[in-house]
């Protein structure tokens, strides 16, 4: 099992370290992330990582990629496809600007190399986690008594009734609420849901939120105030 580091709070970020180096993780990477502010959980293999991701959720993820079951560039595609808002660094020894496109195109947001500088990682892992906590920023209520959770995974109406969220209509509510009461576009909110926008069936878009109202109106009664744009895209009017 992982080793947790740092209680947590609400605003505390959670990081997950998946290396296999356990001297690197348990001697370096915990103690200094922990002391960063950051909640830390360290693992040392993908099966690790991914029986942790059954009953747990992190902000940020902190990969190598010469793990021993899994390589990193796999762990990062499926976790970007899981969740385009996660922060995700690889730091990793393979050198080459091969490896760095590689990883990029995987969905990584940086490509840090070791020998590591550790202040270099930690104002790396603090700028992802300035993006995160900028996005859960917009999960709070609204003066109408809408909004989303802290987590963003339960939306939440006037009357305090809530609606658990599935993956894709987190994401694209997480978007929508950054600018409530503005239009976002089709694009931003397909790319929002898939790093390969030309590989996403737009119709696919129009059909989360016809469910995800018909979902609101079902379970909690209301009409969600979310509003088609004509030759735009979507906007929340809370």
């Amino acid at each position: 099992m992982g080793e947790a580091v740092n209680q947590e709070g609400p605003d505390t970020i959670k990081l997950a370290v998946v290396e296999d180096d356990a001297e690197f993780r348990e001697q370096i990477l915990l103690p200094i992330l922990s002391r960063a502010g950051f909640a830390v959980t360290a693992m040392g293999s993908a099966l690790e990582f991914y029986r942790d991701l059954l009953s747990s959720r992190y902000d940020l993820v902190l990969l190598d990629i010469n793990l021993p079951d899994e390589d990193g560039l796999s762990i990062a595609r499926r976790l970007r496809e899981r969740s385009p808002s996660l922060g995700i660094v690889m730091l990793t020894g393979m050198a080459g600007g091969q490896w760095r496109q590689r990883a990029l195109e995987a969905g990584v947001d940086a490509w840090l190399a070791k020998p590591a500088d550790m202040d270099e990682v930690v104002a790396t892992l603090r700028n992802l986690a300035g993006r995160v906590g900028r996005e859960r920023s917009t999960t709070a209520g609204s003066d109408t008594g809408w909004g989303l959770d802290a987590g963003g995974w339960r939306l939440v109406c006037p009357d305090g009734a809530g609606l658990d969220l599935g993956m894709a209509e987190r994401e694209v509510l997480a978007l929508l609420a950054a600018s409530p009461g503005a239009p976002v576009s089709r694009e931003a909110l397909i790319a929002r849901l898939s790093g390969r926008a030309e590989d996403f069936d737009p119709h696919r878009l129009d059909m989360l939120v016809y469910r995800l109202r018909r979902k609101c109106r079902n379970e909690l009664g209301r009409e969600l105030p979310l509003k088609a744009v004509r030759g735009v895209g979507y906007m929340l009017a809370w």
